[in-house]
């Protein structure tokens, strides 16, 4: 419900030209919450018909450059975002509350979520700037009227954002700009001037004062668009620039840029798009095209003039129509009955059909075969990890027995030290007593032998002796 209320209130604002150009007396300027626009009366709605409609003139220069003053010093590749995502209103406001929705998330969370959505890449570019997106969704006359202009003219719409950025480069301006690169472009259409980022992949948004940074302002009945700024913010003559904190891009970005010389918007494939590209790498890329407005993400949003309705509203039936006339025409030329090609037709792709389903088919049995061999290979390979976790588990047990053996053995080596060590004290005891009796014998017998009574006796045996045994000793004497 809520969506179809804001598709009728949308479709009200773009019906009825909510910022038509109109001269200053018809229109009363007032500001709300700090930020300037242009209020119609209740009579200029009603008055408004669909021929007036289809009569709108385009914005006037001084009307384009109130329109742009606050964005026209962003970053090239961060503007080129703004304008496209700008044609498709519906989508930036259910990105806003999506952002709101999912304050917890982080950055690259968020990333990954939004790629799964059907919205535009350029919107999709924009979630990580959320104060940009907030501005976007808050002021969304502005954004209408913008998204609208840039459809309607691309060329004078860059002219206008070069006719500004020359106004603040007169003002010195630029020159105080920091966290992005400043340099001027020549070509045979005259000088353009390009705002890149300082770090190629931080990307910061500045914030300003239109009615300071563009010096004097030459149409006094178009003050810029002014938006008053977040709490903390203090601007001077010496400081007009407040940044942002910078986004690191991560994410799908660098697909689109100013092609400054041919005056319109050239994109790539958002795909891989979140390394660094510079604006001549898109701009010269031979798979770079110009940008087409996608009527599908419109989401029935009604356009400002009658001649963007009939430019994109019937654009995708006009080339169904004609490519079913070509294709006519094609067969009547060659001779072929529609209708029988148109059967013929019917049964190729119904016989596509069925082939189509039968590779299906193929490739899930393919599928769930590997899917089987994946398992029995995790299986196997589970059964080899436990086995080899068996075999180091029992490897561990049996070092870990071998230490408490050791530490057994060496402590029974120490119960058993104390008891050897007593049996050689008492071994050696024995030997010096051994020794000691020994002594003494000796000693006895050399007493017993130096006595007098011992020789007596000896001579007495001596005596005794036979004369064969005498003769014998006494010739063993002589000898």
């Amino acid at each position: 419900m809520m969506k179809k209320l804001l598709l009728l209130s949308l479709a009200i604002y773009s019906t009825v030209g909510f910022y038509a150009s109109a001269s200053p007396s018809n229109t009363n300027t007032s500001q709300n919450d700090g930020h300037t626009f242009e209020q119609h009366s209740s009579a200029d709605f009603s008055s408004q018909s669909e021929h007036e409609k289809s009569s709108l003139p385009p914005l006037t220069d001084a009307e384009l450059a109130q329109m742009l003053a606050p964005i026209a010093l962003y970053p090239d590749s961060l503007l080129t975002h703004i304008l496209i995502a700008a044609t498709y209103p519906i989508e930036i406001i259910e990105a806003h509350r999506w952002v709101e929705k999912h304050q917890e998330l982080s950055a690259e969370q968020r990333a990954r979520l939004v790629e799964t959505l059907s919205w535009d890449a350029s919107v999709k570019a924009l979630i990580p700037f959320e104060r940009v997106l907030a501005r976007l969704s808050e002021e969304l006359s502005w954004t209408l009227q913008l998204g609208d202009t840039f459809l309607q003219d691309q060329a004078r719409l860059l002219e206008s954002i070069q006719a500004l950025r020359k106004e603040a480069q007169r003002a010195g301006s630029l020159d105080k700009m920091e966290n992005v690169e400043v340099s001027v472009e020549v070509s045979s259409t005259g000088k353009h001037i390009v705002i890149e980022p300082a770090r190629k992949e931080v990307v910061y948004v500045p914030y300003y004062d239109t009615r300071r940074v563009y010096g004097r302002w030459h149409w006094s009945s178009y003050p810029p668009v002014y938006w008053r700024p977040h709490v903390g913010i203090h601007l001077s003559h010496h400081i007009p620039f407040a940044w942002h904190s910078g986004v690191h891009i991560s994410f799908n970005y660098f697909f689109s840029a100013f092609h400054w010389h041919n005056r319109h918007v050239v994109v790539t494939t958002p795909q891989r798009a979140h390394r660094y590209r510079t604006r001549d790498t898109i701009t010269r890329a031979g798979y770079a095209k110009r940008w087409m407005h996608q009527v599908n993400h419109r989401r029935g949003v009604a356009y400002r003039s009658a001649q963007l309705s009939n430019k994109y509203r019937s654009n995708h039936k006009q080339v169904a129509r004609t490519a079913a006339v070509i294709r006519n025409q094609k067969h009547a030329i060659n001779g072929v009955n529609t209708k029988s090609y148109t059967r013929a037709n019917t049964k190729a792709k119904l016989k596509a059909q069925a082939k189509h389903k039968a590779q299906v088919r193929r490739d899930t049995v393919v599928r769930n075969k590997t899917i089987v061999k994946r398992e029995s290979n995790v299986k196997f390979n589970n059964v080899k990890f436990k086995n080899a976790k068996y075999k180091n588990e029992s490897r561990a047990n049996n070092i870990a027995k071998q230490k408490v053996e050791r530490a057994g053995n060496s402590e029974l080596k120490k119960q058993k030290a104390p008891t050897a060590h007593k049996q050689q004290v008492r071994n050696n005891k024995h030997t010096a007593q051994r020794k000691i009796s020994q002594q003494n014998n000796r000693k006895v017998v050399k007493s017993r032998a130096s006595s007098p009574r011992h020789n007596s006796a000896r001579k007495s045996s001596n005596k005794q002796l036979s004369p064969r045994h005498s003769s014998d000793r006494h010739s063993r004497e002589r000898k």
